[in-house]
């Protein structure tokens, strides 16, 4: 079994990668997610993409892959091998997940039949150098553990713009492969050098397995079930309440609300939102270095079937969540 990290910041475009990707391979494959935030909405996306039977989508409930939690990943990991065996197994770890702790856990399972391949990292070019400014010790450690960096949310970018996102880069891991986009007709050859390239990269670079990443800016996250708009404009206005910071520092948000009798499906990242169509069930997610919990919550936590307030954790980790892994 392969295994292949599909990782980058908050609203970077993992997911939408993750989809195309499957789109590309006829092997047997099958999905881990590791969302920040007591939510499916990836998995669920995923799911709902291909028509491929044998893809199966699964989820690690238990927190973060990359720290706390990282040997029940690890457990996960054997499993997925010993029980479902795919050819591939494809993970998606959060967005403020640390990708030398993820390279360096899958270094102690590795064998014959678990065999680590080249990761990606998904950049978001139009928000590369900011996020680069404000979340710098994460952003570094994803670009160089990175074995490919694939350009996102590249639109309105002229190529000295993208060019100086490629120095950056560059100055991070001069090794890195990097791709500007995929939407624009890759090979297959293409697609399948990047699910199997075992090229050697810099494996759990700069990271000590005692270290303690307590000192790293932390993220937080709150989690709501059902949050119910009598009408678009209040929910455009929520939206943009967001963005001008409101509610807090939020670096991402994302779900499916009820607007009127509708179920409507919510992004924002990269200070923009997008509105789209949704499916229940209903549940919104909100992840950022800090977040005004308790004006959300009077705001629109009334109108909450459940609320998940977690401590805010370093790392990317959560203090709440099902000790197990789930099939969809």
């Amino acid at each position: 079994m392969k295994v292949l990290i599909v990782t980058g910041f908050l609203g970077a475009g993992k997911t939408t990668f993750i989809k195309e990707l499957l789109k590309h391979t006829k092997r047997y494959t099958a999905v881990l997610e590791n969302e920040f935030g007591d939510t499916n909405l990836d998995s669920r996306e995923i799911s709902g993409s291909t028509d491929n039977k044998d893809m199966q989508v699964l989820e690690f409930m238990e927190g973060c892959v990359c720290c706390s939690k990282k040997d029940s990943f690890l457990y996960s990991i054997l499993t997925v091998s010993t029980g479902i065996a795919p050819e591939y197994l494809i993970v998606e770890p959060s967005g403020v997940a640390k990708l030398s702790n993820i390279l360096a856990g899958l270094e102690k399972v590795r064998y014959e039949k678990i065999i680590p391949v080249s990761p990606i990292v998904i950049v978001s070019a139009k928000s590369f150098s900011t996020n680069l400014h404000e979340y710098r010790e994460l952003m570094n450690d994803q670009i160089l553990n990175a074995g490919h960096v694939i350009f996102s949310k590249t639109e309105g970018m002229d190529s000295d713009e993208l060019e100086k996102v490629k120095k950056q880069i560059r100055e991070i891991n001069p090794d890195a492969k990097i791709t500007e986009s995929y939407h624009d007709g890759k090979s297959e050859d293409w697609w399948t050098e990047v699910m199997s390239d075992e090229e050697a990269h810099a494996v759990g670079a700069g990271v000590d397995e005692g270290e303690d990443n307590s000192g790293q800016q932390a993220f937080e996250q709150m989690t709501f079930g059902c949050i119910e708009f009598p009408a678009i404009g209040e929910f455009v206005g929520f939206c943009e309440s967001l963005l001008s910071g409101n509610y807090g520092d939020i670096a991402r948000a994302k779900g499916v609300v009820k607007v009127g009798d509708e179920a409507l499906r919510f992004d924002i990242a990269d200070n923009s939102y997008v509105i789209t169509g949704g499916e229940e069930p209903f549940q919104s997610v909100f992840i950022g270095p800090s977040i005004e919990r308790e004006k959300l919550l009077v705001d629109h936590g009334k109108y909450s079937l459940a609320q998940k307030m977690p401590k805010k954790v370093a790392d990317g980790a959560t203090s709440s969540g099902n000790a197990k892994i789930r099939a969809r």
